[in-house]
């Protein structure tokens, strides 16, 4: 146990990075840009404040993609969120807000992952002991929302120059990922993600993963040759490319979903500038307080919207007005100390 503990601590160190910096691990999910797509699109939804598509596109492998897509109402070129579902979920997670976000200016799109939603199949699964199929599959996904932003790129309704991304748990964990190898995300919100795969895979208590643990007891299977072999979709191994363009973290000081240390090893493996907020919470985060944050954060990196103030509207509504003139008070003041510390390239903020 202690030799693995040390292992689990290098593996998220420097000098491993350093070890697989000549691999280009970016060559993975290279793909041809010109197959062609061939979207079908169908209006499913009006929501007054946007509409909503199901949508079709076609990817690598003859996989045929599905996706939601929420376009807000009104004239010109909206920015745009990626999202994509945490384990077990699906595209429809986006119905609870798409609304919400849209009445915010934002469009958003998000995919079903491998072996979720419309692309379940029966007895398959994308944390599995089947390493090969499990790496396989995040690595189809990942290509698959390149290609989803791909399909963006052919929407005359989306700035294409302004889009973001969010994504939880297993969304969050693909997310860094899929980042650090796609040069056209501005912007990012990870939630609750975590890096080190040989260190999620031994310390997770997610249902899934004990299935794993028990295949490499059987087949004799050390942890450093786990990691080795997931080292093309670990996001220690992407993270750091996705620098200069701002990425926040959103983790849980007692997650054990994914290990709070795995979330900590995958925002120091970030480069600037990058922020992070530590909640007291396992995996499940205060998700208003941490929405509001997020459309906070978007408002500035896609919109340019220097004074925002969505958070301090969430703690007026929770404790009364009295706290909004701090609120905003403390906002003028902290956004003028981060414009300050931008221009500087200074250390990260970790924020509470």
């Amino acid at each position: 146990m202690l030799l693995a503990s040390l292992y689990f601590s290098a593996a998220g160190s420097p000098a491993m990075r350093d070890r697989l910096a000549g691999e280009d691990l970016s060559r993975f999910y290279a793909y041809d840009k010109t197959i062609p797509l061939n979207p079908v699109e169908e209006l499913v939804g009006d929501e007054g404040v946007c509409k909503i598509f199901k949508v079709y596109f076609n990817s690598v492998n003859n996989e045929r993609v599905p996706a939601l897509v929420s376009i807000p109402s009104g004239q010109g070129k909206h920015p745009c969120v990626v999202f994509l579902h945490g384990y077990g979920g699906s595209k429809e997670d986006i119905l609870s807000f798409a609304s919400l976000v849209a009445a915010e200016g934002y469009a958003v799109i998000s995919i079903d992952a491998v072996f979720h939603g419309e692309r379940r199949k029966e007895g398959k699964a994308l944390y599995s002991p089947n390493l090969e199929e499990s790496r396989n599959g995040i690595i189809q996904t990942i290509i698959d929302l390149r290609r989803a932003v791909d399909y963006l790129e052919t929407r005359e309704e989306i700035d294409v120059e302004k889009i973001g991304y969010v994504g939880g748990s297993m969304g969050g964990i693909l997310g860094a990922i899929f980042i650090g190898v796609e040069p056209r995300i501005r912007a990012a919100a990870l939630l609750v993600a975590g890096g080190n795969m040989s260190l999620m895979i031994m310390r997770s208590q997610h249902p899934a993963i004990p299935a794993i643990r028990k295949y490499l007891e059987e087949q004799n299977m050390t942890y450093k040759e786990l990691q080795e072999k997931l080292d093309p979709v670990d996001p220690l191994n992407f993270i750091g490319k996705f620098a200069p363009r701002p990425v926040v973290f959103h983790l849980g000081k007692y997650d054990r979903i994914v290990p709070a240390e795995a979330g900590e090893q995958l925002y120091k493996a970030a480069g600037e500038p990058k922020q992070v907020y530590w909640y007291d919470s396992g995996h499940d985060l205060p998700l208003e307080l941490v929405a509001s944050r997020i459309l906070d954060f978007m408002d500035r990196e896609l919109k340019g919207v220097f004074f925002t103030s969505h958070e301090a509207r969430f703690w007026a509504a929770r404790y009364g007005l009295p706290i909004l003139a701090a609120g905003l008070a403390a906002s003028v003041l902290a956004y003028t100390i981060l414009g300050s510390k931008h221009s500087k390239r200074s250390k990260p903020t970790t924020v509470s």
